[in-house]
């Protein structure tokens, strides 16, 4: 792998990894919903004015916007509050990865390949072993682990609604779907 690469994906891994912080410091000064409103009205204003609505219909852009702003992020951040550390909902929302895995194949048929069943046992592990710990001292509580799932199951939705949307101009589709989001979080 050419050193550049590397660096480029070290710096992912560095501005993922500190999101979640912003997001916990945020959180101290909003509240979830507030914070995640503010999220979603500075996406789509004033850029709306100079993105072309993609040809989708206003229903997938709703249900995108319903999905991922008020499913993933209004669960997300109300977790983030008092309920779950910024560390531990960073792991614990990545198991959207194993839920879109469950929704594809309940809505598409698609199907896990034999090598890839390992590694959704080892996620599904991960994730009984982080709910195990679950205690107000540790930083998590039963509430925070569920809101983040909630969470997780969210985003795993809205990326089927991205797939039925086909080949759109991704910026075009956040700007227009963002209002979906914040209206119901103000």
């Amino acid at each position: 792998m050419p050193l550049t690469h590397l660096l480029l994906a070290l710096a992912v891994v560095a501005v993922w990894g500190t999101n979640f912080v912003v997001i916990r410091l945020g959180l101290d000064s909003f509240a979830p919903y507030t914070f995640a409103a503010l999220r979603y009205t500075f996406s789509f204003l004033p850029l709306v004015f100079f993105i072309r609505k993609p040809a989708i219909s206003w229903g997938k852009l709703a249900a995108f916007g319903v999905l991922i702003g008020v499913g993933q992020f209004g669960l997300l951040f109300w977790a983030m509050r008092s309920d779950i550390s910024p560390g531990l909902a960073s792991l614990v929302i990545q198991s959207q990865v194993f839920f879109t895995i469950a929704l594809a194949a309940a809505l598409y048929r698609e199907r896990l390949r034999r090598l890839q069943w390992p590694a959704f046992g080892l996620a599904v592990a991960g994730l009984a072993i982080v709910a195990s710990h679950v205690s107000a001292g540790a930083g998590v509580t039963l509430l925070g682990v569920v809101l983040v799932i909630g969470a997780a199951i969210s985003w795993a939705a809205g990326n089927l609604v991205a797939r039925a949307a086909g080949r759109v101009d991704a910026l075009g589709f956040m700007v227009w779907s963002s209002p979906f989001a914040a209206v119901p979080l103000w």
